[in-house]
């Protein structure tokens, strides 16, 4: 099969999307060798970190959506996989990231809903659509069903983190436990409710800290997290860390007390994922992509619950680390391998050729 890969995310972007953009193109050079494969990089990008046997070509227009429709397509390729925007010529398969945008308008900027506008509609051109979870699957087909069935593929913890080095950051280099919370800093990943859970826990304090991994960049509309700041008991249980290497954050999910995410929707959540795949305790919120990735790993909690709930939720959980057994259980779900398999086998259901 020769395939073209959207590369518009390969060396820039939001950290999920670039993950899942550039692990599908390792996995699939890995597990179908004999296809002939091309990835579409941005015009400034440094090819070099493409892997050997992947064939680089160009694209020039901005913004993606805008490259995807029109450069995409005509490239030879039995097969375009692209991500949220299908091209206009040519046979696609488009990963959908997620169409949470349509339930919750009020969590993204004009200029991400902008972006995101023309995605279901573009999708039309697919022969596959694909996302991650089939609880994101079921969102798309209930807003889009002119695009059922979507294939719901799966992901795999980021290789990067899972796989490197780990180096002990130094904003834990004082304490001998800590709690830890990473995503993006922006309401929908409710961090707020995160802080309040840390200023009602008997677990965290000023010894055993809650660590928060994340930046602003790519974020959507951004919490008020300066007022849950202000509102701790004790402003020392709270360490902002911003963004982190790859090697620090291994070393944080490794040796974490409890890895905390209480977002408020997902189209599937990497961060707890990762920290499973090292061995972190996890607690979640009780929203149904998590009991989707999680099974019974997890421990869970509504989002919105009161500060005292979600105190008693991060003490219960506290170095409750998963039993091998539902760790391994969930973490044999998630595979990259596995998730490039499954689209390319919806690619040759769809009835594109394997030439």
């Amino acid at each position: 099969m020769r395939v073209l890969f959207d590369g518009y995310w390969w060396a820039d972007g939001p950290t999920a999307n670039r993950t899942v953009q550039r692990e599908i193109v390792l996995a699939w050079r890995r597990a179908f060798p004999d296809d002939a494969l091309a990835i579409a990089l941005r015009r400034d990008v440094d090819a070099g970190e493409v892997p050997a046997g992947v064939r680089a070509t160009r694209t020039r227009l901005w913004p993606h959506g805008l490259s995807n429709l029109l450069e995409l397509g005509g490239h030879g390729a039995d097969v375009v996989i692209a991500h949220n925007y299908a091209p206009l010529r040519g046979a696609s398969a488009v990963f959908v990231h997620d169409a949470m945008f349509i339930d919750h308008p009020e969590w993204f900027s004009a200029k991400e809903r902008a972006y995101f506008a023309g995605m279901l509609p573009s999708a039309r051109r697919a022969r596959v659509v694909a996302t991650s979870t089939a609880t994101e699957a079921a969102r798309i087909e209930r807003l889009a069903p002119h695009l059922a069935p979507v294939a719901a593929i799966g992901l795999g913890p980021t290789p990067a983190i899972v796989d490197a080095q780990p180096v002990r950051p130094a904003i834990v280099a004082d304490v001998p436990s800590f709690a830890l919370t990473v995503g993006r800093l922006n309401v929908r990943k409710n961090l707020a409710a995160v802080l309040q859970a840390a200023g009602a826990s008997d677990r965290i304090g000023a010894d055993a800290p809650l660590i928060v991994v994340g930046s602003s960049a790519h974020s959507g509309v951004s919490g008020n997290l300066e007022r849950a700041l202000e509102a701790l008991p004790d402003p020392r249980a709270v360490r902002i860390a911003g963004r982190l290497t790859d090697a620090e954050l291994a070393w944080l999910y490794r040796h974490t007390s409890l890895a905390v995410s209480l977002s408020l929707d997902e189209g599937f959540g990497l961060p707890p994922l990762e920290a499973l795949a090292l061995g972190a305790p996890v607690l979640v919120s009780d929203i149904p992509v998590h009991r989707e990735t999680m099974g019974d790993a997890a421990g869970f909690v509504h989002p919105d619950a009161s500060p005292a709930v979600l105190g008693a939720a991060v003490d219960a959980r506290w170095d409750a680390r998963p039993s091998p057994e539902s760790r391994g259980l969930a973490m044999r779900r998630w595979d990259w391998d596995q998730v490039v398999r499954d689209l390319r086998k919806s690619c040759v259901n769809a009835g594109i050729p394997q030439s």
